[in-house]
């Protein structure tokens, strides 16, 4: 079965769980002994009181009642009056003494007498208390009275068997509330660790269990040699699916491609989900670079099926970036980032593919981030230009417009690829403030062409713009559209905008929305490099669009083989009372044969080239 856990924690022995319980037991002991301790003493003061008090009285009584045998020296009246006594309890021993301390009488239990001075005693073993015996303020002698303390230690030996009792409950009670508290524990320890390095959506290590787990093969690597690969996985059209079926889909597509994943590597391999839509396959070992491949190329094939989602066949293709130890990095950090470069490259590179990691890529990182430094200062200068390449009626040859194209011209490296540095501003966000400002500055040019003259054919020229996908995701863009044309005066009706078939299907019913309301306003609207993306009969009647734009990749082979092609496409765009551009026309045999189709629009390298704003201005102004 692969592996897929993540790494337990290392803890001292006997767990957490093991010794919060030992310490609440040994708690709840100490608390006991402390409080019985507390209490037994208090007991003992409290009973030894008592018993004091009670003798007190009792003497007291009895040396009132012996003032008169005092005085008349009757000692067997006095004997009478101790003898009362016999029935109090805890009784031993009464005396009376007279003025002088001699005795005059005293009184027994079982022939007890006193074994200690009259005047001391031992406080824990009995009880000594005296009275005066007085009349009249006169001063006759005393009584002296002795009470054991067997019914004192008696109830203490009761009372300490009840706190024993008592004290026994509570320690029952107590463990069984520490257990409870310590399965209660035990359970949170592992429901903290289930959530700190498992993913919830696929049941697979986490990210940062990937990490641990990584640096654990390393280690072992390192000690007993061989390789390690790393493959790092990023689903191509996840998002579409998130977007169009809802979360509740793309959290099934990711549990099914967990399983698929799982499924298509080794048992001693370990997978993981590490972000979004991104998963990480740590093989270990491997027996060199061609196994690895192989790893990565059963994956990519697994992952080729289509799967089945809500009653839907959902396909999520995959790209795969590859990083082998220690061939191409050795820490931990060198590997992820290699395997990353790698993954970049393989999604750059078409997709749904598998990459394997070589030093160039980081060259080309270094200089896509570079390039990204660049772009962002030249948006404040004035590298940045418009050029425009004429667009032609096909039939006359006679230009009708233009479409706006985003030119760099680099203080270093001078003029650079739009293929180059568009994809640095999609993926950074530039595109959005670089598109608005490329819609503005169109929509300004195009609304001096129509003050300065006309087209060749008398009508005014129009202006295509490219709409990129993050500028369609955005929600105010129908109003830069809007605020461009405002500003600038250009009637709606002479802008187009460009949108391709992969940015339109990424959310539909979006995109359907921001047309309609872009054709309410009275804006133009064209489908870019028509037949390279996800053409569909449905959609292309549902949307409310104005013209096919033939990809050039179509016109290439004209008027040979590509001629079923672009005849299907234009007879399509007929049938729809769409109009037809064709890009890329670069000889006259093209041309001729797009003439004889039935295109409306052409537009290539043979009628004109990209030019900047001034120079078409003076073709317009000349014509």
């Amino acid at each position: 079965m692969v592996k897929t856990r993540a790494p337990k924690q290392s803890r001292r022995p006997g767990g957490l769980t093991a010794l919060l319980g030992a310490g609440q037991l040994a708690a709840v002991v100490s608390a006991l002994i402390v409080a019985g301790v507390i209490l037994l003493v208090y007991q003992v003061l409290s009973l030894h009181q008592a018993l004091q008090h009670e003798a007190k009285v009792q003497a007291a009584i009895v040396a009132d009642n012996l003032a008169a045998p005092l005085m008349f020296g009757d000692r067997e009246a006095a004997g009478d009056t101790l003898r009362s006594l016999r029935s109090a309890p805890f009784f031993r021993w009464v005396a009376v003494y007279d003025q002088h301390g001699v005795l005059f009488a005293q009184y027994s239990t079982d022939g007890w007498t006193p074994a200690a001075a009259p005047t001391s005693y031992s406080w824990y073993s009995e009880v000594r208390v005296q009275a005066p015996v007085a009349y009249r303020a006169a001063k006759l002698g005393k009584v002296v009275l002795v009470h054991g303390t067997d019914g004192v230690r008696n109830a203490m030996v009761r009372y300490v068997g009840l706190l024993v009792l008592a004290s026994l409950g509570a320690l029952l009670l107590a463990q069984l509330l520490v257990r409870r508290t310590s399965a209660r524990v035990e359970a949170a320890e592992r429901e903290l660790d289930y959530l700190a390095y498992t993913d919830p959506v696929t049941a697979l290590p986490n990210r940062r269990a990937s990490y641990r787990m990584l640096e654990q093969a390393l280690a072992d690597r390192r000690g007993s040699g061989g390789q390690l690969a790393l493959l790092l996985i990023d689903l191509d059209n996840f998002k579409m699916v998130n977007d169009t079926a809802g979360h509740a889909a793309g959290d099934e597509l990711l549990r099914q491609v967990a399983c698929v994943v799982r499924s298509a590597v080794r048992s001693e391999d370990v997978v993981s989900r590490i972000g979004g839509d991104e998963f990480a396959i740590i093989a270990s070992p491997v027996e060199g670079r061609d196994q690895a491949r192989a790893i990565a190329q059963h994956v990519t094939e697994a992952l080729r099926a289509p799967f089945q989602i809500g009653g839907s066949e959902v396909f999520a293709t995959a790209s795969v970036g590859l990083c082998l130890f220690p061939d191409d990095a050795v820490e931990i950090g060198e590997l992820v980032t290699s395997a990353d470069t790698a993954l970049y490259h393989a999604k750059q590179t078409g997709r749904n593919r598998m990459a394997e990691f070589i030093p160039e890529m980081t060259m080309q990182t270094q200089r896509r981030a570079q390039l990204e430094r660049d772009l962002r200062a030249a948006m404040a200068s004035s590298e940045l230009q418009v050029h425009y390449q004429p667009q032609f009626d096909c039939a006359s040859e006679r230009m009708v417009g233009a479409e706006a194209l985003l030119r760099w011209r680099h203080p270093v490296h001078g003029f650079i690829s739009p293929a180059e540095f568009i994809p640095v501003a999609e993926d950074s966000g530039l595109i959005v403030a670089l598109g608005r400002w490329v819609l503005e500055r169109a929509c300004a040019d195009a609304a001096t062409w129509q003050r300065t003259g006309e087209g060749e054919n008398g009508a005014p020229l129009s202006v295509a713009v490219n709409v990129s996908a993050r500028q369609l995701r955005e929600k105010d863009f129908l109003d830069d559209v809007l605020r461009a044309l405002e500003r600038s005066g250009l009637p709606p009706a002479l802008l187009e905008l460009e949108l391709t078939e992969s940015v339109l299907m990424e959310d539909v019913d979006a995109a359907v929305q921001f047309m309609r309301a872009a054709r309410t306003l009275g804006v133009r609207l064209s489908i870019d490099d028509f037949g390279t993306g996800y053409s569909s009969l449905a959609y292309l009647q549902s949307f409310p669009i104005n013209q096919l734009k033939i990809d050039r990749s179509f016109l290439q082979s004209l008027p040979g083989e590509g001629s079923t092609i672009v005849s299907a496409v234009i007879s399509l765009a007929q049938d729809f009372h769409l109009t037809v551009v064709a890009e890329g026309v670069e000889n006259r045999e093209q041309l001729e044969w797009l003439q004889r189709a039935g295109c409306t629009y052409a537009q290539g390298y043979l009628l004109g080239r990209p030019m900047p704003a001034a120079a078409l201005m003076e073709i317009v102004g000349a014509s």
